[in-house]
């Protein structure tokens, strides 16, 4: 299913971009930046070969309007100047008219760049912080972002959880309110992405916020 979700959203961006940039070519040159030996490498891996099975998929069912994609992919080892150097040999090097990211810390320093050379780029990073279309209109989504999804839930669990289990109705009772403690690397665009929108949803439900907790990466 992934491979499959993944296929389609590289069709549907490739084909747009190939329509906007109106050039003849015989290949499609599309840029990979992907963690294949850093810290999220465990999952890095799988995505970056979902990755290149979907090129794969759908050069053998046609290409895009009959013409292949070469697929530049390459391992950053989630640096993110590795990234950023990386970015600047696909779009001159290779040529590349769009790029698939991987991680928040890199696709947040890249975002200045990928709005002023008018590069669709597809993350897998969903920060909130990149989807407003006034101000990063080229950082496209294929997921509910991160602040989306922590708010749904908070909302969810206090809802059905702390409003509904038996377990909790002495306390809801004795009018006592849900404690929220956040457990996150500070220092990390991907742990800290989400925090603000958290906690201003839990705030709004009424929790009783307690100090945070920071983790390694």
């Amino acid at each position: 299913m992934k491979r499959h979700g993944l296929t389609w959203i590289l069709v549907s961006l490739i084909a747009i971009a190939f329509t906007a940039g109106g050039a003849v070519a015989e290949e499609i040159h599309v840029g990979g930046i992907t963690d294949q030996s850093g810290p999220t490498s465990d999952v890095g891996k799988d995505y970056a070969l979902a990755l290149q099975e979907a090129v794969a998929w759908v050069n053998d069912n046609g290409g895009i309007n009959g013409k292949t994609i070469n697929l530049h992919m390459f391992d950053y080892g989630y640096k993110r100047d590795e990234a950023v150097t990386l970015y600047d040999k696909l779009k001159t090097r290779d040529k590349v008219i769009a790029i698939l990211g991987w991680g928040t810390g890199d696709t947040e320093a890249l975002s200045q760049d990928v709005s002023k050379d008018k590069m669709p780029y597809v993350s897998a990073s969903y920060s909130a912080h990149l989807t407003d279309p006034a101000k990063t209109p080229y950082n496209l989504f294929f997921s509910s972002d991160y602040s989306s999804n922590a708010r749904g839930a908070i909302t969810a669990w206090y809802d059905e959880i702390w409003m509904k289990d038996p377990k909790y109705k002495s306390r809801r009772d004795k009018g006592e309110k849900p404690r929220f403690m956040s457990f996150y690397h500070h220092a990390h665009p991907y742990c800290s992405a989400p925090i603000k929108a958290i906690k201003d949803q839990a705030a709004i439900l009424g929790f009783e916020l307690v100090q945070d907790q920071d983790v390694s990466l």
